[in-house]
């Protein structure tokens, strides 16, 4: 029965995609014709999906995910279901030319299985129409050109992006999107619009990884969502559950992180699917390769390009160190001294803070500075951690001229007890006559650090100028990253920052031997955090650390007696 635009939007419960499709069918992956209702991995997109245009009026979603989750799916019955139910135009992008003309056939099924539809209007092949509305819905291929660059986007899906720039596509998606950008509303006009960028993850670094990167900022529009293979429910063996006799620290661990973060249960038949999986051709055996088709940790859901430094389950151990800050702001030290510098509460400061200073404690402050403060260059990032208990405890991010990145190192040392700060030194930071070095010594303005870092022992009778601050070379860097996984591996390594952790997991070993990010990735955060790292491990051989004097009469307890005793009511304190 085909009905006007006015008829269709008098009905209950219109923006109820569920409800809407009650008489849609499909096959599923046994061929049987089966009603159309949400999975679990479905049900999981179908949240944010209505309270992002509950809320905000428009979507903006990224999906990282497992394989054959239904998640285009979910997208085109969403592209279909928008242009049946208002005056808009609808386009959905595959990564391989054979599948628009698969997908579109299905979205003429569901038109056609509709009991209140809009009339329909003879098409091309690659669209669905309604000329009573006066909309469309596009299927093209990103390989092989889309439609529809006349009309105004109102719906966007993005399938398999993380694919487009690989063989045998090869095609940069910013290409793409630069194409679209002018057809797509934005600023105050976008409401009502949607676009959902899906894929499963590739390759660290990669334009996909930077796009789930970006969505991890409050001040970027997408919001991310992460599906597991577990939430999955057909990935069980139950025949070969039986196997499953015994679990390793992975599946352990697995299973706490799957009850702890989806409310999921794993059990055997799960886990002897995920076994036999990664038995199986093409991985045969290779675990990484699995995960990352079938990932259970975000961290698994991108394979590292070359030869990666640091392993999975060290990436994962860092990310159970991650940490929400308790405050963020900027550091206001340029029209002051930087012992008089203000810290201002700013939600989208440059500045980080998990840990205010204790003035029983000790602290040092490790850089990383670049040269200019354009966008798209280099950051200069700062870290200050604790000496007593390892913890990070503030970070500074951004770009600034080395004059002004000096005076915020110098701020935020004050700050903390009046730390020794360590600046990498190498280049222009050390060297030229407005460098981040000079400024801290007293040698360009009227204000000087009284303890910036000296890197041995010995020069710190008499230093020269060359033994101030953090020098990088072969030698210093390859220390550092050793330092960082082996302690990382004995859960001893506080990496604490999301976006640190982030860039941890890019790094590689380079064909010409040294180390660093992929191409196009930057790597500033988590060079600032090998140098104040190694740092503090150099000072706390060099430093009485403060330990909490035991009260008189009270012999010796350890921090656990001493927590047990005060729920005991054994007030010793």
């Amino acid at each position: 029965m085909t009905v006007s635009l006015e008829d269709i939007q008098a009905l209950e419960d219109l923006e109820s995609l569920e409800v809407y499709a009650q008489d849609w069918h499909l096959a599923n992956k046994a061929g049987q014709w089966v009603q159309f209702r949400f999975n679990r991995c479905q049900r999981t997109l179908e949240e944010p999906y209505q309270r992002q245009m509950a809320e905000r009026g428009f979507v903006r979603i990224n999906v990282l995910k497992l394989r054959q989750g239904g998640i285009t799916t979910w997208a085109t019955a969403h592209g279909t279901h928008h242009v049946m139910t208002r005056r808009a135009t609808g386009l959905t992008l595959a990564h391989e030319d054979k599948l628009p003309g698969v997908w579109l056939s299905r979205c003429r099924t569901w038109r056609d299985q509709t009991v209140c539809r809009p009339t329909a209007t003879t098409t091309q092949r690659n669209e669905l129409a309604f000329a009573g509305l006066g909309s469309r819905y596009y299927v093209g291929s990103a390989a092989g050109g889309f439609p529809g660059m006349g009309d105004t986007i109102g719906f966007l899906h993005l399938s398999e992006v993380g694919s487009w720039d690989k063989s045998p596509v090869m095609i940069d998606p910013d290409n793409v999107l630069f194409d679209l950008g002018p057809a797509i509303p934005t600023g105050s006009v976008r409401g009502g619009t949607v676009i959902i960028r899906e894929s499963t993850g590739k390759i660290k670094g990669d334009w996909w990884h930077r796009q789930w990167t970006a969505g991890k900022d409050d001040a970027d529009e997408f919001e991310n969502i992460f599906l597991p293979w577990f939430l999955q429910e057909e990935y069980r063996l139950d025949d070969e559950a039986g196997e499953v006799r015994g679990l390793g620290e992975y599946e352990s661990e697995l299973v706490r992180w799957a009850r702890s973060s989806f409310d999921i249960e794993l059990d055997h038949a799960q886990l002897a699917w995920r076994r036999h999986g990664i038995r199986q051709s093409p991985y045969l055996g290779n675990v990484d390769e699995w995960a990352c088709r079938y990932p259970a940790y975000e961290e698994e859901a991108f394979l590292a390009p070359g030869l990666a430094i640091y392993t999975p389950e060290m990436s994962r151990k860092a990310r159970a160190t991650q940490r929400e800050p308790i405050w963020r702001g900027n550091v206001l030290a340029t029209v002051c001294a930087p012992s008089d510098a203000q810290f201002e509460p700013n939600a989208s400061g440059e500045m980080t803070v998990w840990e205010w200073p204790d003035s029983n404690l000790h602290y040092v402050l490790g850089a990383d500075c670049q040269w200019g403060r354009k966008q798209t260059s280099d950051w200069d990032c700062l870290f200050v951690e604790c000496l007593e208990n390892g913890k990070l405890c503030a970070k500074v991010r951004g770009h600034w001229p080395m004059p002004v990145w000096a005076r915020i190192i110098a701020a935020v040392g004050h700050k903390y007890n009046k730390c020794p700060v360590a600046p990498e030194r190498n280049a222009q930071a050390g060297s030229a006559a407005d460098g981040v070095l000079p400024a801290l010594l007293g040698n360009t303005d009227t204000w000087r650090y009284p303890n910036v870092w000296v890197r041995t022992h010995e020069a710190t009778i008499r230093p020269r100028v060359e033994d101030y601050g953090w020098y990088t070379d072969h030698v210093t860097k390859a220390t550092a990253i050793s330092f960082s996984q082996q302690q990382t591996l004995h859960d001893a390594f506080d990496w604490c920052d999301e976006q640190t952790i982030d860039q941890m997991g890019t790094i590689i070993r380079h064909e010409d031997g040294g180390f660093g990010s992929p191409e196009g990735s930057h790597d500033d955060d988590w060079m600032a955090r090998l140098i104040t790292a190694s740092v503090a491990h150099h000072q706390r051989g060099v430093t009485e650390l403060y330990s909490e004097p035991v009260p008189m009469g009270v012999p010796w307890r350890t921090q656990d007696e001493r927590m047990r005793d005060l729920a005991e009511g054994n007030d010793y304190d």
